[in-house]
Formats: C-alpha cells, structure tokens, sequence
C-alpha cells in the first residue's frame, strides 16, 4: 500500500462523533500490518499492501 496523500480519513462506525477527520501526510509503503482508528480501535489489516478498509455489518 503506497500512500501519498494530505487528506482526512473518517472513521464511519457507527456510534463515534460525525465528522471527527485525522489529517494524514505520510508518504510510506506498507506490506503487512494494521491502520488503527484512535477513536474505536478498531483495526484495518494490511495485507499484501492492500488495506482491507471494510466495516463488519454490525458496525455499519
């Protein structure tokens, strides 16, 4: 997973504030590991440099 960007990522599970977005300016490449949520903890596997950013269907 490469990753060049100044966006915010959003963390859409339900029950966490609206609109609460965390800058990121990274420039890296991830193989293998986790993109952790500071509000949830909820954890995004990363795996063959592809994050898997998907909620379970309770979550939603």
């Amino acid at each position: 997973m490469k990753l060049l960007t100044h966006n915010l990522l959003t963390s859409h599970v339900r029950g966490l504030r609206p609109g609460g977005g965390y800058p990121l300016g990274i420039q890296v490449e991830v193989v293998e590991g986790i993109l952790r949520c500071p509000d949830s903890g909820r954890e995004f596997p990363i795996t063959k440099g592809i994050p898997n950013m998907l909620l379970a269907e309770d979550e939603t």
